[in-house]
């Protein structure tokens, strides 16, 4: 009994002193301040419900936005809660760039770049190492956000099919309170 005792409780201590260690980590981390867009896109965060014009038909929509890796990255979810989910991950590249990759209903993942940043609006466009074949796939190939006060923004996503533009689909989102 003393042998096992012996064994079990320095193996306690040792576990439980690394796990507290770990947690007390956990609050070490400085806040990640990023590029002057990625900024802009973090005062996002929160609930949003939009319209969005398809062109033919009006539909209405929810989207929602959450800070994740210690402040690095922003999840933004369009179709909150649909078939139609779709996911796009918001963040600065090595090179302080503001940088997404959206998770696709067309069950692709292009990659967008900032390509400009007014004073109230974001462009992007599609990076050459999307793994999107440009010529055949159908995909989303640009997007711009116009901001319009912190309660309200419009988005504007350009798609692309068979290498040419094909769609583009504008959605107003207003903050929900």
């Amino acid at each position: 009994m003393k042998k096992t005792l012996f064994i079990f409780v320095p193996m306690f201590c040792f576990l439980f002193l690394g796990t507290s260690s770990a947690v007390a980590d956990q609050g070490h981390h400085k806040p990640y301040v990023g590029s002057k867009a990625f900024e802009r896109m973090k005062q996002l965060v929160g609930n949003w419900e939009g319209t969005m014009d398809m062109g033919k038909e009006t539909m209405k929509m929810k989207a929602s936005y959450k800070l994740t890796a210690a402040g690095s990255a922003l999840v933004e979810t369009f179709h909150e809660g649909t078939p139609h989910e779709m996911v796009s991950v918001w963040h600065d590249n090595k090179n302080k760039k503001l940088t997404m990759t959206h998770y696709c209903a067309e069950h692709n993942q292009p990659k967008l770049v900032m390509q400009g940043m007014g004073k109230s609006q974001l462009t992007m466009d599609l990076i050459p190492d999307s793994e999107i074949d440009v010529a055949n796939e159908s995909h989303i190939h640009s997007a711009a956000i116009q901001f319009e006060g912190d309660d309200k923004m419009t988005h504007k996503w350009t798609s692309f099919k068979d290498g040419k533009k094909d769609m583009v689909v504008e959605i107003s989102f207003n903050r929900m309170k």
